[in-house]
């Protein structure tokens, strides 16, 4: 009878052990974070995120890319300023990842990540489904919808419901346009930055979520650094892949900045402006068309962008309250003699003052750099105003 129960206590335990085994075998998966390190191009200088999932039961090294997009499109460029191109999830093997990083000596950070058996599946499925030709495409947008929130998405999607929901609920201390800022200062693109300063509407201004602060890929990592998973860490095991081997950037002279120029355009403007002679009054007249008609043909740019795209954080622009598209037509009166058909730029000068207090209210969504032009315009708008308010009252 001892015999009989031996030998069913050892077949008990070898069924729980080929069961362990068996669980084991089915769940040798590693899925971790690739944060890639900015390049020095525009389309990389913030930065990339992957997920990589090594399956070591068929010998699998996967990496799952949602940055990616077709730019021999030959409706590439009109899409692209539309908002309308789409960009699609693509799978590659991690040497064929690595080496092109190594190529353009671009560091790769791995985080491992704590996920029961059952969540590996899920998210391993759910990428699954995702490279199907038919849910592969999505509409990017730059600040909601890009590379590295949908993989934000997926990895705390598809775990802790929970420590998914505190990340709604924590705010930090900046915005969307602060954490660019940290990037293209870092990169010395002080033009580049003016030019995203001029297009990011009201939506990029606002204290971040930890939740929506992960929409750059150094910040998903950070977050998952920082996340609790269970009560304990969601990240195993952290290690760098590639060193970062990108030059460091100097600093431009202060002559190549945007301020720079804008403040000499001021200047010019101003000495130009107070000379007393036939000459100068002509050449004030030549000025003055240019500063109306750039900031006017600006502002015609700036509205197509708000309303005649996709592109949602460029809705709500504060800027085009100096940058006013009616400038364009406004320059055709400069030189007539009615001078109720000018009075527009008196008008304008008191609504441009109104930048000035709104610069305290919300210092990101203006650039310093365009301070200078705005003041200018406001001070341009005002010699015109005035001058044709007094040849009014003469014609009275």
């Amino acid at each position: 009878m001892k015999g009989i129960k031996r030998a069913f206590s050892i077949f008990a335990f070898g069924c729980i052990m080929m069961q362990a085994a068996a669980q084991s075998d089915s769940c040798r998966l590693r899925i971790s974070l690739l944060t890639c390190s900015p390049g020095s191009e525009l389309y990389s200088v913030f930065g990339h995120s992957a997920l990589r999932i090594v399956d070591s039961t068929v010998g699998t090294d996967i990496v799952y890319n949602f940055g990616t997009f077709n730019f021999g499109d030959p409706d590439f460029y009109s899409k692209f300023v539309m908002g309308r191109l789409m960009y699609y999830v693509d799978q590659e093997t991690y040497s064929s990842f690595k080496a092109e990083y190594e190529y353009d000596r671009r560091g790769i950070t791995e985080q491992v990540l704590s996920f029961s058996c059952a969540e590996k599946k899920s998210i391993q499925e759910k990428l699954y489904i995702n490279v199907r030709e038919e849910n592969k495409y999505y509409k990017y947008d730059f600040l909601n919808d890009n590379c590295t929130t949908r993989l934000r998405d997926i990895i705390f999607g598809g775990g802790n419901q929970q420590a998914y929901r505190a990340l709604f609920a924590t705010k930090t201390n900046s915005s969307y346009r602060d954490y660019l800022h940290v990037y293209l200062d870092r990169a010395n693109m002080p033009w580049t930055k003016l030019g995203i300063d001029l297009l990011i509407g009201l939506d990029g201004e606002g204290r971040m979520n930890s939740n929506e602060a992960m929409y750059l890929p150094d910040y998903l990592m950070k977050g998952l650094s920082a996340a609790d998973w269970r009560g304990g860490k969601m990240v195993l095991a952290e290690s760098i892949l590639l060193p970062d081997l990108q030059p460091k950037m100097n600093n431009n002279p202060f002559f190549q900045t945007p301020l720079f120029f804008f403040l000499v355009l001021f200047v010019f403007y101003m000495v130009i402006g107070n000379m007393k002679s036939v000459r100068f009054e002509k050449i004030n007249r030549i000025l003055d068309v240019f500063l109306f008609a750039i900031t006017g043909i600006l502002g015609f740019i700036l509205l197509f962008m708000c309303v005649g795209t996709d592109h949602m954080s460029f809705r709500h622009n504060v800027n085009l309250i100096w940058a006013m598209p009616l400038n364009v037509v406004a320059v055709f009166f400069l030189g007539d003699k009615n001078a109720r058909f000018k009075k527009y730029f008196l008008y304008y000068s008191i609504l441009t003052l109104f930048v000035i207090p709104l610069i305290f209210i919300l210092p990101e969504a203006i650039n310093p750099a365009l301070y200078p032009l705005i003041i200018l315009l406001s001070y341009r708008s005002w010699i015109i105003g005035r001058n044709d308010k007094k040849t009014l009252k003469q014609s009275v």
